[in-house]
């Protein structure tokens, strides 16, 4: 019998999985001495969690006098295999190219917003921005970063905004538009991230923002969020614009950036505001619910169709953040169209525990709710008392008094 085999609380694996969720992996695994996988990941509603680490910590929580089991002690193909789906759980497979060719989402450790680079391979070799020719580091399912260089005139900063026009279409000699842009590659990625409301990193030449040649650096200018996207039209060719806004906390504002860089300043400190709350997302999350319902609404039942292809938007059922500290994982998160994602958030949509959804207390119908998703009906529960709760107070007839 292997050693996996006296892992028999299912417990002891919630316990593990609960921690690896509240800590992050990288906390988790340091915590425990683990290595990350490279390879083989267990499925935890849409979660990938290193398996062989999140087997040996729930070895621990049975047995707390034995420590973690030691990875060595047992092998990481059927066997665990076996043991996770002891406790309902797939053991899958991620493809190690996409971990070998630098494709990460969000901040880069050790380059924050502000890092100066003299060339774009030093932003590359940073893993800030994984191309050195391209403008647009990302492929059709996501965007990871772009970079604002010469030649495009249709770029510019305001603010705390970047409107920026998407790749191809144009002359490499002449700058000029030959041809229409298509909805493809980095281009579609960014309307993912759009879709999701991933970010993005900018890397920007600095020249760009002085407006001085010579100025050939390159600044990293932290997290955007793609705020917008449309078509336009350059050179009576058709183009994709899109507008960039910087995330509070994790980006310097472009236009405070330039105007330091005119006056010969220091850079202006990153972007803040007096409410940020930073809450990380697991974005793989959304993605999960969406291709689980093919981007149709839970409630309504309408699946809108764009020119980038079918549209939802992930719901959370208990909202993130303090005060209420909904998790952010598949059984909290519903696939809605985005008025009933409004109106969701809003407090006039509810779910009873039947899954009778009420518009304003009227019942409209069911919830439909794949056999896949195990949705947790406390989640639901909350939202509908806490609906309640902004309702009561919304219809409560104010008395007015007059003071003498």
């Amino acid at each position: 019998m292997g050693a996996l085999s006296e892992i028999t609380q299912s417990s002891a694996v919630a316990k593990a999985v609960e921690e690896f969720r509240a800590l992050g992996r990288d906390a988790f695994l340091e915590r425990h001495g683990q290595h990350r996988s490279s390879r083989y990941f267990a499925d935890i509603d849409g979660l990938h969690i290193d398996s062989k680490p999140l087997l040996s910590v729930a070895y621990r929580y049975q047995y707390p006098d034995r420590g973690p089991l030691a990875v060595r002690d047992f092998s990481g193909g059927e066997e665990t295999r076996r043991a996770l789906r002891r406790f309902g759980y797939e053991l899958v497979e991620v493809p190690a190219p996409a971990a070998a060719s630098g494709i990460q989402y969000g901040e880069v450790q050790e380059c924050p917003a502000g890092t100066l680079f003299k060339d774009r391979r030093e932003a590359y070799d940073a893993g800030v921005h994984r191309t050195t020719q391209a403008g647009i580091a990302g492929q059709a399912e996501g965007t990871q970063s772009i970079c604002l260089s010469d030649g495009y005139s249709d770029d510019k900063v305001q603010g705390d905004l970047i409107t920026y026009t998407g790749f191809g279409g144009r002359d490499a000699n002449t700058g000029r538009h030959i041809a229409d842009q298509k909805l493809e590659k980095g281009n579609l990625g960014l309307v993912e991230n759009y879709k999701l409301g991933r970010p993005v990193r900018v890397l920007v030449k600095e020249s760009v923002l002085t407006g001085n040649r010579s100025d050939t650096a390159y600044l990293y200018l932290g997290l955007f969020t793609v705020a917008g996207w449309s078509w336009g039209e350059r050179d009576d060719y058709r183009v994709l614009i899109y507008q960039l806004r910087a995330v509070a906390g994790d980006s310097l504002v472009p236009g405070d950036v330039t105007d330091a860089l005119v006056r010969g300043e220091d850079l202006p400190t990153q972007r803040r505001s007096s409410n940020v709350n930073r809450i990380v997302r697991n974005f793989d999350v959304a993605a999960s619910v969406k291709r689980l319902y093919d981007n149709t609404c839970q409630i309504c039942g309408i699946r809108l169709l764009t020119a980038a292809g079918p549209y939802s938007e992930g719901a959370h059922i208990r909202p993130l953040g303090v005060p209420h500290k909904g998790p952010d994982t598949l059984e909290n998160i519903l696939c809605l169209c985005p008025n009933c994602h409004a109106l969701f958030d809003g407090h006039a949509l509810t779910v009873q525990p039947d899954r009778t959804v009420l518009k304003l207390g009227e019942p409209i119908g069911k919830l439909t709710i794949a056999a896949e998703h195990r949705l947790n009906f406390e989640h639901l529960a909350y939202q509908l008392e806490i609906s309640r709760a902004k309702s009561n107070h919304a219809n409560t007839p104010t008395t007015a008094r007059c003071e003498r």
